[in-house]
């Protein structure tokens, strides 16, 4: 009995200790709720801006080469074996300069049968004029008759016909001889050098190897070839300005495009437009990567401050005023400058966003808007 007793007793005691361990966390719960309360509740100071519109300066960016004005491959007018060539890549030339001869040999014998024909031919003008000359107060005599006389004239008119012929074998001969030589057809830069002396090269392509000797560039003057998406037609057209980064060169190069192709890639669905420039010295060469900015017509873009854009990399977004609260709007941005973001996606011009708080902000909080 005494035993059931202090069981009794003990069972008694547990019941009674874990109600009044059980009190303060059965109180702790109202706490919470009421500070949960006050936070739904509270208010936060604001400022406020609105997305407005502004004209922005627009470029269109572009990727192409670096092109010479003229590029040559140079061949020899007359043919024979290449004798001498008097350049080597990277000389400049100037127009009218040497660049390669073939052998001389054959067409100077050339011009020296010519010239000894035409001298026959003078030599045969010469004695049929004399004759005519002759015969003339003869015939008016009765003297010589009229067929030997009008033979006489026919002869002085083949032999001055014969004359013109062998002066044009002259030239000819001289023109070749002078061909030998061949020289820079314009002012510029060797860049290729395609034989060594002591080949044959034909004045003709013959289909057989390269029929180039040198090739010359002018390079005074170049030009980036760019091209630009078909999308872009519309804001492209002849004069626009616009700069070109050229790969190794730290200053940008001011140009306008002075060629627009009219025809589209059919492949690339690219379009082809071509800026100039000068060149001095042939700083630039041809071959180089070049990226142009071109201005083209400026566009209406939506503008905020930066400060009102939160989150980083692609998850951005602004606090939009909507009836004293607060509402979380992702948006898509694009840099202006250090102090403002262009708006891509995601909000419309007029509309309020929250520029600063005086607590970090939630969406739905509770706020009190002030305009900067």
């Amino acid at each position: 009995m005494r035993i059931c007793a202090t069981l009794s007793l003990c069972a008694v005691f547990v019941l009674i200790s874990g109600c009044r361990d059980a009190e303060p966390e059965g109180q702790a719960a109202p706490a919470a709720a009421g500070v949960t309360a006050e936070a739904e509740t509270r208010v936060v100071q604001v400022e406020t801006v609105s997305a407005e519109t502004v004209m922005r300066d627009d470029y269109l960016i572009a990727s192409g080469t670096i092109a010479a004005k003229q590029t040559s491959n140079i061949g020899a007018l007359a043919e024979g074996v290449v004798e001498q060539i008097f350049v080597r890549v990277g000389d400049r030339v100037r127009k009218g300069d040497p660049l390669f001869r073939t052998r001389q040999v054959d067409y100077q014998r050339s011009l020296v049968e010519a010239e000894a024909m035409r001298d026959v031919a003078l030599a045969e003008v010469t004695r049929s004029q004399t004759l005519v000359d002759r015969y003339t107060p003869l015939e008016t005599k009765g003297v010589v008759s009229g067929v030997v006389f009008d033979n006489a004239k026919t002869a002085l008119e083949v032999a001055g016909a014969n004359l013109r012929l062998r002066e044009t074998e002259v030239e000819t001969a001289k023109q070749a001889l002078w061909d030998t030589t061949v020289r820079a057809p314009f002012d510029g830069a060797i860049t290729a050098r395609y034989i060594d002396e002591g080949v044959f090269m034909a004045n003709r392509f013959s289909g057989m190897g390269n029929s180039a000797v040198v090739q010359v560039q002018e390079c005074g003057i170049a030009a980036a070839i760019l091209f630009a998406p078909e999308s872009e037609l519309a804001r492209l057209r002849l004069d626009l300005k616009g700069h070109l980064y050229v790969d190794g060169r730290s200053d940008p190069i001011e140009s306008q495009i002075l060629i627009l192709n009219d025809r589209v890639d059919p492949t690339s669905r690219m379009v082809e437009f071509r800026m100039a420039f000068t060149n001095p010295d042939c700083a630039v060469k041809a071959g180089q990567s070049v990226r142009a900015e071109v201005e083209v017509d400026p566009r209406s873009a939506t503008v905020l401050p930066r400060r009102a854009i939160q989150g980083t990399g692609e998850d951005r977004y602004v606090y939009l005023v909507t009836n004293a609260q607060a509402k979380r709007r992702p948006v898509k941005v694009s840099d202006i400058d250090a102090d403002r973001v262009e708006i891509l996606d995601g909000l419309m011009s007029g509309e309020t966003v929250v520029l600063t708080a005086s607590e970090p902000l939630y969406d739905g909080a509770r706020i009190e808007p002030t305009p900067s």
